[in-house]
């Protein structure tokens, strides 16, 4: 019931913040990036809030390590994607950040615009993604992506190549995050209702930064450098989610 009643405040605090959001952000006499942080900013907390609605209902705990290491400018984020909840968790936490995100955000009636207004990144745009991104990183913004474009299923992490293209692109610092959650709830394979007998516990930890210079020979192919720099990626978060336990 609880768990029911969540789904339902996120619903109805989705629609309240596009309402409120969408118009007030139109009308106001300021410029596009100004209204972008302001969206990002009102985004965020919505966010935090409804983190700490679970947590107070005791649905939820969680725990977060090194985000000081989040706060910095032209950086792509990337994380593991475990449950339904990542991207609220680090929308929650992660100041002014650009997110690439579902397609369907950016189709849906009531989310689209708060897209728009944010400068999120629909992951449905092919090559003039890798591009947007790339350039979004160039500008010196944070750019927050899951290299697996959707939660990971049974047959384990499998990231794609978009977010090594847009690193290789933008040549940027790459800051991992690893996600667990502790009993696994809110699975790709699994319905929202089929909680776990004990409340799960979150755990978030920002990983070493991974410096492409250092990782790759840049005078290979760059379809080479793009398939080694997805492996390493893929391969540190799932080498320390195997030490998690």
């Amino acid at each position: 019931m609880a768990t029911g009643l969540c789904f339902l405040l996120f619903g109805l605090g989705t629609l309240l913040l596009a309402l409120l959001l969408t118009p007030m952000t139109f009308l106001l006499p300021i410029g596009r990036q100004i209204k972008s942080r302001f969206a990002r900013k009102m985004i965020q907390l919505s966010a935090w809030l409804f983190v700490r609605i679970m947590w107070i209902m005791g649905l939820l705990s969680f725990e977060f390590k090194g985000l000081e290491l989040l706060d910095r400018q032209g950086i792509l984020i990337i994380a593991n994607h475990p449950t339904l909840l990542d991207a609220i968790f680090l929308m929650s936490v992660i100041p002014n950040a650009t997110f690439v995100v579902k397609a369907a955000m950016a189709r849906n009636l009531v989310t689209r615009w708060m897209v728009s207004l944010a400068g999120y990144i629909p992951n449905d745009e092919g090559v003039g993604l890798l591009e947007r991104a790339a350039a979004t990183l160039k500008a010196g913004n944070k750019l927050m992506i899951f290299p697996e474009g959707t939660r990971t299923d049974d047959s384990g992490m499998q990231f794609k190549r978009g977010a090594a293209n847009i690193a290789l692109m933008a040549d940027c610092l790459i800051v991992p995050v690893l996600i667990d959650c502790q009993p696994m709830t809110l699975r790709k394979t699994s319905k929202w209702y089929q909680s776990p007998e004990t409340k799960p516990h979150f755990y978030f930890a920002v990983l070493p930064d991974i410096e492409i210079a250092r990782q790759i020979d840049q005078n290979r192919p760059s379809g080479i450098q793009a398939r080694q720099l997805t492996a390493i990626m893929q391969t540190r978060l799932a080498d320390e989610l195997r030490q998690l336990g």
